[in-house]
């Protein structure tokens, strides 16, 4: 067998690669170094994770809020469809909600009248989910309880706020300060 150059060269001088240590510091800077490039690479991929996160967040965020855009605008196409006056009248309705709604916190901010109208919600909430698969026949029962709803909602706000008008010889300023009203 013949042994090639470099093996043959390896083999002479064994001894002279054997003998021979690399200096203290020059094992130090190596180091270093290494630490260096370790903690630009761990930097950088800290800075990957965060970006990652964020995408992810932003595309379930996005997907969450293309589902429920599409789910309503699919609940309202069907309301519209099975009673083509109760979109015009919901809309009607909840627009005075929201104003006497706003009144009422600029008077009150947290108020106890939230409950109510959070368990008005909850039914009306079921009584639309109802029209969904309700039997042809039962849809303007169905509709005629949601605006029923509609209506108490507005008579509630409307009550509170006209208490809170009746019994404020405060300014708006000092009712924010002072103390709660009961219904």
């Amino acid at each position: 067998m013949q042994l090639d150059y470099l093996e043959q060269y390896i083999l002479q001088r064994k001894e002279a690669f054997e003998e021979g240590t690399p200096p203290p510091q020059l094992w130090g800077e190596i180091n270093q170094k290494l630490d260096e490039h370790k903690n630009r690479r761990q930097f950088w991929l800290r800075i990957g994770k965060i970006a990652a996160t964020v995408c992810i967040l932003l595309c379930c965020g996005a997907l969450v809020g293309s589902y429920l855009t599409r789910h309503r605008m699919n609940r309202l196409t069907a309301l519209e469809k099975i009673a083509p006056e109760y979109a015009a009248l919901e809309k009607q309705y909840q627009q005075q909600i929201d104003q006497k709604y706003e009144l009422l916190t600029s008077y009150r901010p947290g108020s106890s009248v939230e409950a109510d109208l959070a368990q008005l919600d909850a039914v009306m909430e079921e009584l639309r989910q109802e029209l969904l698969i309700a039997p042809k026949g039962q849809e303007k029962r169905i509709v005629e309880s949601l605006l029923n709803n509609y209506r108490a909602k507005v008579a509630i706000l409307e009550r509170v706020l006209d208490r809170i008008d009746a019994g404020e010889p405060k300014t708006v300023k000092e009712a924010k300060q002072g103390d709660g009203y009961s219904i």
